[in-house]
């Protein structure tokens, strides 16, 4: 078994946020609006915009570092590669393909479609959330609203999808979701892999009360090479921030595959500690390490924990915004 371990230190959200902004995100769902084709209506340009910066000014969104990503992607072309590359800009859409909007077995297509509308056929080796099919398995927000998902989309073709799975949330306030992948590979053992993560939001809260539980969030994954625990475990500091216990679990299958695994993890752990050794030294470097990601998503969350309680109400606005979208 091998152990890997870190405490996150992040700004608190309170529960009440939390539930008004699960019940704005069901309406924003159910004011959606379908067209003729079933595809799904939109704001218009100066709605969107206006949304977008209201996003940016809550945290959650970062427009300037998607389009610093963007340009840096863009700068590794050729200039006849950009060329061809701006004439295969796509943009996302949703189609209501059968069924009515949020009746069980409900099924929409999630694609990228060309500036002259037509969804992309992604071939194997870029078959990624493009061309995702949903089915609604149940939508009852007093009870339980689940689906299921296949990327890509293989109703009606008969072809199994590279990734699949399930996510459901109830009422009570647990998040269930599940995946199963194929991965490429001539050994068929090894081209699968599953994972189920449980994010619990009334245990939470009980954690944070000092009451003892299980931990209210969990992932738990299976290879053939290794099986994969992890948890959260939060607690209150006493200057209110959450204190946040994370644990990866790996364990190795095999002979072969127990040193393997023992190896990654200590090449991990290596990783953070060199680092803290930089620190020390006042070195500084380029490569991102797993420590930076960590801050970089402490600072993320602290920005959209700052304004969470306005978020209910941007929701509520990007529902009218959904519900008053233009039929064309």
């Amino acid at each position: 078994m091998s152990r890997l371990s870190h405490v996150l230190d992040l700004a608190p959200v309170d529960r009440e946020v939390v539930t008004r902004s699960v019940a704005a995100a069901h309406e924003v769902v159910r004011s959606c609006r379908f067209d003729g084709r079933g595809w799904l209506r939109t704001p218009d340009a100066p709605t969107r915009e206006r949304l977008a910066r209201r996003a940016e000014e809550l945290g959650l969104v970062d427009r300037e570092g998607g389009e610093r990503r963007e340009r840096a992607r863009t700068a590794q072309h050729t200039g006849e590669e950009i060329d061809g590359a701006a004439e295969r800009v796509t943009t996302t859409a949703l189609q209501l393909q059968s069924g009515r909007h949020l009746a069980p077995r409900s099924h929409y297509l999630v694609a990228e479609l060309t500036p002259d509308g037509v969804p992309l056929e992604p071939s194997y080796e870029e078959q990624g959330w493009s061309s995702t099919g949903l089915t609604v398995t149940a939508w009852d927000e007093a009870d339980t609203c689940a689906l299921e998902y296949a990327m890509p989309d293989g109703v009606g073709t008969g072809e199994p999808p590279v990734t699949s799975g399930t996510v459901s949330h109830d009422a009570s306030g647990v998040l269930t979701a599940t995946m199963r992948i194929r991965l490429p590979g001539r050994f068929p053992r090894w081209r699968t892999a599953s994972g189920t993560l449980t994010v619990d939001t009334g245990a939470w809260y009980a954690a944070l009360d000092g009451a003892a539980a299980e931990p209210p969030v969990r992932l738990s994954a299976t290879h053939a090479l290794a099986n994969v625990e992890a948890w959260l475990s939060p607690t209150v500091r006493d200057d209110g921030r959450w204190e946040v216990s994370a644990v990866l679990d790996v364990r190795g299958r095999g002979l072969i595959a127990r040193p393997l695994v023992a190896l990654v993890v200590w090449a991990v752990r290596g990783s953070f500690r060199r680092e803290a050794r930089r620190e020390r030294r006042g070195h500084t470097t380029e490569v991102v390490s797993p420590r930076e990601r960590l801050d970089r998503f402490r600072g993320s969350w602290d920005r959209a924990a700052s304004t969470a309680g306005r978020l209910p109400d941007y929701l509520r606005d990007v529902a009218q915004a959904m519900a008053e979208a233009p039929g064309d």
